[in-house]
């Protein structure tokens, strides 16, 4: 899932802050949105700012140019801003350049968080020269779960600096519902939502299978139409019960989140820590989740684990979250207090403590 952010977040990036307001830290993406910082913003202590990176074509002469302007944006940031901690998320690389020159020129104490998403340690991120080899100049490097340190260390990055620091479920807001949205609005119930962004590694084909095999109710699919041919998905045809919604704000998602009565979560690939169980989580919706190792073992407890290959196995799952959709949310609370505590008390625990011993950097 991939929600574009509110327009206020890339205007205010290029605000100072007030002068009478001392420094917090960043989280800084170069990325329209993520769930993740969002998430992690109030129990860890840092501000979100995020520049989109507009540009997603395959000329590197105009994403060269494009990572020039924002690194320019960021440096202009960090100078009046300060921050005394800067998290990142990387990829892109490209943001570790710019912290670093900002660390060398204006700032030699600030402490840099590098926020490392699983494609910083495959190609071609993992080889691109001065990309992971600088991670260790960074006072931490954070992995998103246990399976992720072994490339990491593979790769180089010092054992002392590494983290894993999982997701942590979003605490939803507790104003008044927003309308029921127009994927739903008027069609039979279940409704589902399929909250993707047509990645190589999601099972696209056997979702839409799965929706002609439902018989009744509706399934929405999010995330950016054009990525859908670029890796392989056939759109063309949807079945008449699928409602392709296409790259959503943040508002408009959360409005399918609140409303759906099942959340699928899938991937083909272990080791990948789907964002959307979490946020299924934190607004208490049951879910249908890939039954990979990694997954069942975060959220076996409150999800409904099914073969994603198969289509017949999402649409019995589909029809059995469904009818038990009651325990299922309230297990998908439960499990979401559980991880928040625990995600406070250990993981992010282990990651301040090691912002404080705040080796020396090299």
């Amino acid at each position: 899932m991939n929600p574009e952010a509110p327009p206020l977040a890339d205007a205010a990036a290029d605000a100072p802050a007030a002068a009478a307001s001392p420094p917090r830290a960043l989280y800084l993406a170069w990325a329209a949105f993520q769930r993740r910082q969002v998430s992690m913003a109030e129990p860890a202590g840092f501000d979100c700012v995020f520049l989109p990176l507009h540009y997603k074509g395959r000329s590197h002469l105009l994403r060269a140019l494009h990572y020039l302007r924002l690194a320019w944006r960021t440096l202009t940031l960090l100078r009046a801003r300060r921050p005394p901690v800067l998290w990142l998320q990387l990829p892109q690389l490209p943001l570790l350049w710019a912290a670093l020159l900002h660390r060398r020129l204006c700032q030699p104490d600030l402490v840099l968080v590098a926020d490392c998403h699983n494609a910083v340690f495959r190609p071609p991120w993992s080889t691109l020269p001065w990309g992971v080899s600088l991670l260790g100049r960074c006072e931490a490097v954070l992995v998103h779960n246990q399976a992720q340190r072994a490339p990491a260390l593979a790769l180089g990055v010092p054992a002392s600096r590494l983290c894993v620091l999982e997701d942590v479920p979003p605490l939803r807001p507790a104003a008044a519902p927003p309308p029921v949205p127009a994927a739903f609005t008027g069609r039979p119930r279940p409704w589902v939502l399929f909250a993707g962004s047509y990645g190589s590694d999601e099972p696209v084909a056997e979702v839409l299978q799965a929706a002609r095999l439902l018989g009744t109710g509706v399934v929405a699919l999010t995330g950016r139409l054009s990525n859908a041919a670029k890796n392989g998905h056939d759109i063309g045809q949807p079945p008449p019960n699928v409602v392709l919604t296409g790259y959503l704000p943040v508002a408009d998602f959360e409005a399918l989140l609140v409303h759906c009565d099942v959340v699928l979560a899938f991937t083909r690939h272990d080791g990948i820590q789907l964002s959307v169980c979490n946020e299924a989580l934190g607004f208490g919706r049951p879910m249908l989740v890939s039954d990979t190792p990694l997954l069942r073992e975060l959220f076996g407890s409150a999800g409904v684990m099914v073969d994603s290959a198969d289509p017949a196995a999402i649409a019995r799952g589909i029809h059995h979250a469904w009818q038990h959709a009651t325990p299922l949310a309230q297990a998908s609370r439960a499990l979401a207090r559980q991880r928040r505590s625990v995600w406070q008390g250990g993981p992010l625990a282990a990651c301040r403590a090691l912002l404080r011993r705040r080796p020396p950097t090299p």
